[in-house]
C-alpha cells in the first residue's frame, strides 16, 4: 500500500513498518535530512544512500570515503559519520516531541550494483551494505529488535508528525546567481503568449497582446514569488508583485486562496508554500 504526500517523493506503508524517503526536518543550528527513514514499532532505521561508481574505500583513519574511478581518486565526507550525526539529530528531535526512546539503527547503502566496496575495519562492514543485501540486513535488525515500543496508532501519529515537520529545501536562486529583486520582471504573465503584464478586470486576468483571458494566471506568479523572493507575503507585497492597484482585490485574492496567515488585518502576513501553486 502506498500513501502519497505533497512533501515526499514516496511514502510506503506495510503491516510492519513505514518507509519515508527524502525527509528534511528543521533543527538547531541547521536542518537535517534523511535519505530514507524506516519506522517500525520496535526500532527505527536511517539509511544513507550512496550511488557512487567505481571503487569506494572507507578510510576510518581519516574518516573519509575515497572513490577511485578511471585511475582518478576523489575524497568524500565519511557517510558513516554523516548518518550517525543524523541519528543524534533525530534523537534530539524525537525527545523534543516526547516520543518514547527508541533504538535507532543506521546503515550506509551502496546503491550502484557495479561499485566495488572495500573496508579494512570489520565495524565498518557491519554499517555498510550493498543494495542487493539490504533486505537481509533489515530482517536481521528486525530479529534483534523484537519488543514493540510503539503501538500502530502511535507509529502512525509519529509518521504524520514527521510529514508535517518536513521542510523541503528551496535554493536561494537570487543569491546563487547574484540577481537583485529589482531586476525581476513583475506582473502576471499570459499563459498563452507569455506577455507581461496581464490586467485584472471583472474578476479575471486579460492579456493586452493576444486577448487571452484567465481566472488563475496569478498562481504561477505567486509560486515564483515564493521560490525566488521569500515564503511570506503581505497584501502590499502581493499588489506590488502582481501590479494590482486595489487593496480589496488583493485581500479577496488572498482569502480565496486559503493561505495560512498570522497577524491582524493591517499587519497580516501570509505563509506561502510554492508546492501549493502547481
Amino acid at each position: 500500500m502506498t500513501d502519497t504526500s505533497p512533501h515526499f517523493n514516496q511514502t510506503v506503508r506495510s503491516d510492519k513498518w513505514w518507509v519515508v524517503d527524502d525527509l528534511r526536518i528543521p533543527s538547531t543550528p541547521y536542518p537535517f535530512q534523511l535519505d530514507i527513514l524506516i519506522l517500525s514499532p520496535s526500532f527505527f532505521l536511517i539509511l544513507e544512500v550512496k550511488n557512487i561508481a567505481g571503487e569506494i574505500y572507507f578510510d576510518d583513519d581519516f574518516h573519509q570515503l575515497i572513490q577511485t574511478k578511471n585511475d582518478q581518486a576523489q575524497a568524500y565526507d565519511d557517510p558513516i559519520l554523516q548518518v550517525n550525526r543524523q541519528r543524534t539529530q533525530l534523537l534530539q528531535w524525537l525527545t523534543s516531541k516526547k516520543v518514547p526512546i527508541m533504538p535507532i539503527e543506521t546503515l550506509v547503502v551502496s546503491a550502484n550494483s557495479l561499485t566495488i566496496v572495500r573496508a579494512k575495519n570489520k565495524e565498518i562492514t557491519e554499517k555498510v551494505v550493498r543494495r542487493n543485501s539490504l533486505a537481509l540486513k533489515i530482517n536481521s535488525l528486525a530479529e534483534k529488535h523484537q519488543e514493540d515500543i510503539l503501538s500502530k496508532k502511535e507509529l502512525k501519529r509519529l509518521t504524520n508528525l514527521l510529514l508535517k515537520a518536513h521542510t523541503p529545501y528551496v535554493p536561494k536562486l537570487l543569491e546563487i546567481y547574484k540577481i537583485s529583486t529589482t531586476e525581476l520582471l513583475t506582473g502576471v504573465q499570459c499563459p498563452n503568449c507569455r506577455a507581461l503584464p496581464m490586467k485584472r478586470k471583472w474578476g479575471k486576468w486579460h492579456c493586452q497582446s493576444c486577448s487571452c483571458c484567465s481566472s488563475d494566471a496569478h498562481l504561477v506568479a505567486i509560486r515564483d514569488y515564493a521560490l525566488l523572493i521569500k515564503p511570506t507575503i503581505t497584501n502590499r507585497e502581493l499588489r506590488d508583485f502582481l501590479r494590482l492597484d486595489s487593496v480589496s482585490i488583493g485581500t479577496k485574492m488572498l482569502r480565496n486562496m486559503h493561505i495560512p496567515y498570522e497577524g491582524t488585518t493591517k499587519s497580516r502576513v501570509y505563509h506561502l508554500n510554492w508546492r501549493d501553486f502547481y
